[in-house]
């Protein structure tokens, strides 16, 4: 079945007139959320293109959106970047994609780069905010608090510190009393949110926080979460439970203790943040809080275009509800596999 070229051609398909496909495209003029939706599936479905060179000729403003993302490889950020980059495509946007490596000075240069390009706005993943270059576009956060002041756009995370609390209320649930937790020290803001709902956990359960316990990483890799675990395990560390911040350091852990001849769940329950692949695909499957990544992503993408358009946020902060993902990491010992 041949598929639709035209604006016309979508506005046929979905049942609207060209001037409410317009809109939707544009975001700009009134349309229900029922027509935008409709209206948006034809346009996936059909893999319509408008012709953004006509459309640049009329408003003489790029059609181009810059994503800041710290760490590509990071499966939790390359899902939210995907979610970010279909949600503006569909829209008539694209989007430049540019990797900091959690480098406040490349972050710095990346800005001037986009700005320069002329960009209609920016999405940035990022816990500093006091950028003098941004204060004339249209920014809107995502993931990351502001470690600073606050420097003008709109900030959207998930509730850390609730996260947190689930990830360890369910060791303690399954039977845990000594529990390591893997944190990284690259980014401090909403790692910090996590710990805090870790002490909350064991102060509502009564338990102690073991500092000796603690392993603070300088970076989110399974080699870095490898080494947090084995030189726990050297000092002489006793843990039946492992919380982890991210999926990828709960990969490492796993992968550790494994090697160093310990079973999940048999010996150490495990956790981990953010629910992406990895915590579906690492065996022996890892219990994981899952962020709503589509709604954060589809929520940045209607703010920034938004305030594109001359709209004023509703709101300046969007914190969305977490939840957690049970799967065998965190069995109970007594139906474990022996």
């Amino acid at each position: 079945m041949e598929k639709a070229k035209s604006i016309k051609e979508i506005a046929r398909l979905a049942g609207v007139s060209t001037a409410t496909v317009s809109r939707v495209i544009n975001h700009n003029g009134r349309f229900s959320k029922e027509t935008e939706q409709r209206v948006l599936k034809v346009i996936q479905q059909n893999d319509y293109v408008p012709n953004m060179s006509a459309k640049g000729l009329r408003t003489s403003r790029t059609e181009v959106i810059g994503v800041m993302v710290p760490d590509i490889t990071n499966p939790h950020f390359a899902n939210l970047v995907l979610r970010l980059e279909m949600d503006f495509f569909a829209r008539g946007y694209s989007c430049l994609i540019c990797n900091t490596n959690e480098s406040q000075t490349l972050e710095q240069k990346h800005i001037q780069s986009l700005t320069a390009q002329n960009v209609s706005g920016i999405v940035l993943i990022s816990g500093t905010r006091n950028y003098p270059d941004l204060s004339a576009l249209p920014v809107v956060y995502v993931d990351r608090p502001s470690r600073g002041p606050q420097a003008g756009g709109v900030m959207i995370e998930s509730d850390n510190e609730e996260g947190g609390y689930l990830a360890t209320s369910e060791l303690l649930r399954a039977g845990c009393r000594h529990i390591a937790m893997l944190k990284c020290l690259a980014n401090d803001t909403n790692q910090v949110a996590r710990y805090r709902g870790f002490q909350r956990a064991l102060a509502q359960w009564g338990m102690p926080e073991e500092e000796a316990l603690r392993a603070d990483l300088a970076e989110v890799s399974v080699d870095a979460a490898q080494t947090g675990i084995k030189t726990l395990l050297a000092h002489g560390a006793q843990f039946d439970g492992v919380m982890c911040t991210t999926d990828t350091l709960a990969a490492g852990a796993v992968i550790a203790l494994r090697e160093e001849g310990l079973n999940v769940p048999r010996d150490v329950l495990v956790t981990g943040f953010d629910d992406c692949q990895v915590a579906h695909i690492c065996g022996p499957g890892i219990t994981s809080v899952r962020q709503d990544v589509e709604q954060m992503a589809h929520l940045a993408a209607e703010l920034l275009l938004g305030m594109i358009h001359g709209e004023t946020p509703k709101q300046l902060y969007y914190k969305l509800p977490v939840s957690l993902t049970v799967r065998d990491s965190t069995r109970p010992r007594d139906a474990a596999i022996k």
